[in-house]
């Protein structure tokens, strides 16, 4: 199947659902920048309206060190700014649901993911250097900020310490994402595969732990053996079937292959009724396949993309409808790694989001410290 015909299917199943999805994701990254530059603005605007007085008198403020705060709560502005629109940049074109071509290498996979380490690692470097401005901020009572941003750094080096494993693991990968083998399937690597597992496994736990929804998806039905199984594992050429298996993946629902991949054993008999995942994924051609089944539509789509990101897997075809098991191997991968990445952006937003509530709370305090007397506090609310 060409990549162009993928391209007519209606909603998130569709290339143009799936980018209106990320453009979505990209406006809500917008709207939370606005919002952390509207917040200071009106913090300086509110506590410079009520900072009347002169030093010396009693319940007076200092208007010098309180200047001082302020010229010190813009320029944290600034470095909120550039964190929040930075990541996205930093990233690049590294997020969304085109990231594989049907001619790719499997190495392209790497690549992706290499992408994305390398973004969450500027955004932690930058809020490494966000938490050192903050605290050499004069007048100012941060601890809850210090804590906030702290605790989103932590999970931010999650998140990278599990996409560069993946970006490691997937990576070599010299032949094309539709491997094929006309004598019969070829099973993906154990070890890559479980590699892959306990990555998507580990960052859906850290999502979830970061009040991120994770959508289980519609799996579909069990999928016949001429509609996609014999081609993950079968002893012989199944080349008859490829249409009908591109068929059976184009229509797979992302978030469903993303839990079928989370909840996988790599393993099991993938020549039986009812495979699931993990046995698909490392079905080979030991044996004839004529009565195995998938099933749900989901773990055949989700088997197909283990196969194609890992190395060694092949599926049971020839060359002469290598349009089709590329393009559906191509259309299997970027679902997974699309949602991969919505699930990653949204964890990092949401924590971003709470340092953004946490400025908030931001108090002048004449004398810096926790038991320090607050002339001001700063309580604006903003509508994201």
């Amino acid at each position: 199947m060409k990549e162009e015909g993928i391209k007519g299917i209606k909603g998130i199943r569709g290339i143009k659902g799936k980018e209106e999805l990320g453009n979505k994701e990209e406006c809500r990254m917008g709207r939370i920048v606005r919002g952390i530059v509207m917040v200071l603005v009106m913090m300086v605007m509110v506590m410079g309206c009520n900072s009347g007085g002169v030093a010396g008198g009693e319940g007076k403020v200092d208007l010098a060190k309180k200047n001082s705060f302020l010229e010190s709560l813009v320029k944290i502005g600034e470095g909120f700014q550039e964190i929040f629109s930075g990541f996205g940049s930093a990233v690049g074109d590294a997020f969304g649901f085109t990231v594989v071509k049907s001619n790719d290498k499997r190495s392209k996979v790497g690549e992706h993911f290499k992408a994305i380490g390398d973004g969450l690692k500027t955004t932690k470097d930058k809020l490494n250097i966000l938490i050192k401005e903050i605290s050499s901020t004069p007048y100012a009572d941060i601890i809850a900020v210090e804590s906030v941003i702290k605790s989103a750094s932590e999970i931010i080096v999650k998140l990278f310490d599990s996409v560069n494993k993946l970006a490691e693991v997937t990576k070599e990968g010299n032949v094309e994402i539709g491997d094929v083998n006309n004598a019969g399937a070829v099973a993906a690597d154990k070890a890559s595969v479980e590699f892959v597992i306990e990555g998507v496994k580990t960052i859906i736990d850290i999502a979830e732990s970061s009040g991120v929804k994770i959508e289980k998806g519609n799996a579909g039905n069990s999928v016949a053996n001429g509609n996609g199984p014999k081609l993950l594992a079968h002893n012989a050429d199944a080349s008859a079937d490829a249409s009908k298996f591109a068929a059976e993946v184009v229509k797979a629902d992302p978030w469903a292959m993303i839990d079928k991949i989370k909840n996988a054993t790599a393993g099991g008999n993938a020549t039986t009724a009812n495979a699931e995942v993990g046995a698909l994924a490392l079905g080979g051609g030991s044996s004839a396949n004529d009565a195995g089944t998938a099933k749900t539509n989901a773990d055949l789509a989700a088997a197909v993309a283990l196969k194609a990101m890992t190395k060694s897997g092949k599926f049971s075809a020839n060359d002469a409808v290598n349009a089709d098991i590329s393009g559906a191997a191509a259309s299997a991968v970027n679902k997974v790694l699309g949602i991969l990445d919505i699930i990653i952006r949204q964890t990092v937003e949401s924590n971003l989001d709470k340092i953004r509530e946490a400025v908030k709370g931001i108090k002048y305090s004449e004398t810096s410290g926790v038991n320090s007397t607050k002339s001001d506090t700063a309580q604006v609310t903003t509508t994201k």
